[in-house]
């Protein structure tokens, strides 16, 4: 963890008059129950940071897109608060050097689980709200969401990198594609998966997630961030 978190408030562009909410929002759950004292984690600010980030998204596209029917901007709105847009924001604010993780959480490159991204950008926005309220926050959402709100405007915003991988495969017209499970952590009712992309038998790429199928999508989108410079 990088505890120099006027580093991330950089990033971030706010500044906490109340560090400790910063801190409580980088929290997970494992490292506050590891603790001999009580530590509080992420999970309400989460869930706080979770509505306002639907209200700010959805107030913009109202705003923004006047002759949008409703279901097209719930559409729109889905694929922007998603958890994969979220995790990128996470990895554009290199938020994951920050989080505050248990012994065997950190072990299991919590730091880079997607969902876990996902929860403390929604946190950090949590805490922004509280302590500022909402034009701070609205300020700071679209700034960090404004190039994904772009991509799902034009029709561009799409995760499934899974299948882009295999189109890519066959428009090569030489590539064998599997995915294979290198290692599974945790108990059995929260198992987090770790699975390498083998490419003609050449490991290219892996990924982590708390499913295998979420673990494939990983491991593709980072193949196609790493090797072909772009997100497919």
């Amino acid at each position: 963890m990088i505890f120099d978190l006027t580093i991330l408030e950089s990033r971030l562009g706010y500044s906490f008059v109340d560090g400790q909410l910063l801190v409580d929002a980088l929290t997970h759950s494992s490292f506050a129950y590891e603790q001999d004292v009580v530590t509080r984690d992420n999970q309400r600010l989460e869930f706080l940071g979770d509505a306002v980030l639907q209200l700010v998204v959805t107030e913009h596209l109202y705003r923004a897109l006047q002759d949008i029917p409703e279901g097209d901007m719930t559409k729109l709105r889905a694929g922007i608060v998603c958890e994969p847009t979220l995790a990128l924001v996470a990895e554009s604010l290199d938020l994951g050097s920050f989080l505050r993780l248990g012994h065997g959480e950190e072990l299991a490159g919590g730091n880079k689980n997607p969902s876990n991204l996902s929860d403390a950008v929604e946190a950090v926005l949590g805490a922004i709200f509280y302590e500022s309220g909402y034009v701070a926050v609205r300020d700071v959402v679209l700034r960090l969401f404004k190039p994904f709100i772009k991509l799902a405007c034009e029709g561009r915003l799409v995760y499934d990198y899974k299948s882009r991988l295999y189109e890519w495969a066959q428009a090569e017209g030489d590539k064998v594609i599997s995915f294979r499970v290198t290692e599974e952590i945790g108990p059995a009712h929260d198992k987090t998966f770790k699975v390498g992309l083998w490419i003609n038998d050449e490991l290219r790429s892996e990924g982590v997630g708390q499913s295998k199928k979420a673990a494939e999508q990983e491991a593709s989108r980072a193949f196609f961030q790493r090797f072909l410079g772009n997100d497919g």
